[in-house]
């Protein structure tokens, strides 16, 4: 069965700013709790096809734009080489629009399938699910702090912005 963990945020930044910032795909690391360092695997920059491979301290993943919309979002395929990673059909979209005094909604999504059918079901909704739900919300209150700010939060800036949130 596959799952979708979201999380929306209002980021007080015209959405045209927000895109800006969004499109930039050299920079995951910025804002992506966790990430160190990212590095571009194709010339394209923007659009369809795009990879990149990011870093974190123990493990490293490939992200491949498989949708894009101009101005509104895009979609990674997360794998490793031909291998799909971290779980079966896993996917983030990354998605913005307008809001009605200015500012931009942010969504966040993570998709994936579990492993193990009906048995993986039962380890995936009490245990896997709710980890996935809450990184899912600190890469939406991260991409907020960093869209907002050009700073990079520490976790100390997503521990508050989960207590405001």
């Amino acid at each position: 069965m596959a799952r979708e963990a979201t999380h929306q945020v209002i980021i007080d930044i015209p959405c045209d700013k927000a895109w800006e910032k969004m499109q930039d795909l050299t920079v995951p690391h910025k804002y992506v709790p966790g990430l160190i360092k990212t590095e571009m695997h194709t010339q394209q920059l923007q659009g369809v096809g795009v990879s990149r491979r990011v870093y974190k301290k123990m493990m490293a993943l490939d992200e491949t734009v498989t949708q894009w919309e101009e101005g509104k979002g895009f979609t990674l395929r997360l794998h490793d080489g031909d291998k799909d990673k971290p779980l079966p059909a896993s996917f983030f979209r990354y998605a913005i629009e307008p809001t009605q005094d200015g500012k931009t909604l942010f969504t966040a999504t993570m998709g994936y399938t579990f492993w193990l059918g009906a048995l993986g079901q039962l380890i995936d909704g009490p245990i896997v699910f709710p980890i996935v739900k809450g990184q899912i919300r600190d890469v939406a209150l991260a991409v907020k702090h960093y869209y907002e700010t050009g700073l990079t939060p520490t976790p100390a800036d997503i521990k508050r912005l989960r207590q405001v949130a």
